[in-house]
């Protein structure tokens, strides 16, 4: 069982999934789904404090529960278990004033992920100079994952997104081994993400 600490920091990030749903969680077929500016910058004007922000580069302030945990990763290592995945980012450029109200959708979600048939594990990030939050799961499925997509917790959560993000929220995924279930893997990701931003 996982302890309350764990559970919370990984909680920060995981209300992310909920603002996901402004570029929407499915993907129309290509694994990725986005919203915002077309940078990944959250459609931020010239200028703004965010303006060195992006998807594809990892924010060199990142805290939170950077680690995956859950399931599948081995107690011993702390790695991921050797296995073939669907493995799911998701980058949400936020609203810095809506951060206690991602925390609060976070909580549902978070208790609903763990209990989802197919979750292997999880890890999440925020960056307070960006206010961006990332998260990364692995998946048995894509079934299990739009299973999760579409559970309650989720789907409640996805009511808030537009509230929550700044203009950009981006979900990609695809199928990969445990060496590919990384923060630089989903970073590269979606910073080649075809099309960018919508």
């Amino acid at each position: 069982m996982m302890n309350g600490l764990l559970l919370k920091r990984i909680a920060v990030g995981l209300g992310m999934f909920a603002a996901m749903a402004a570029g929407g969680c499915a993907d129309g077929g290509d694994g990725a789904s986005s919203a915002g500016g077309p940078n990944g910058d959250g459609g931020a004007t010239p200028g703004a404090s965010f303006d060195g922000c992006s998807k594809g580069e990892l924010e060199p302030d990142r805290e939170g529960g950077l680690e995956l945990a859950g399931p599948g990763v081995d107690a011993g290592t702390g790695a991921l278990k050797p296995g073939s995945y669907l493995v799911s980012t998701t980058y949400l450029a936020m609203k810095p004033e809506m951060a206690q109200k991602m925390t609060e959708l976070s909580g549902p979600v978070m208790e609903s992920l763990f209990t989802m048939k197919g979750f292997v594990a999880v890890a999440a990030t925020s960056s307070s100079s960006c206010a961006a939050v990332r998260t990364l799961t692995v998946w048995e499925s894509e079934q299990d994952m739009y299973a999760f997509v579409g559970s309650p917790a989720h789907a409640s959560a996805m009511g808030h997104a537009s509230s929550i993000s700044r203009g950009t929220s981006n979900v990609i995924s695809w199928e990969g081994s445990e060496q590919e279930a990384t923060w630089e893997e989903a970073a590269k990701r979606l910073g080649s993400e075809a099309g960018g931003d919508i």
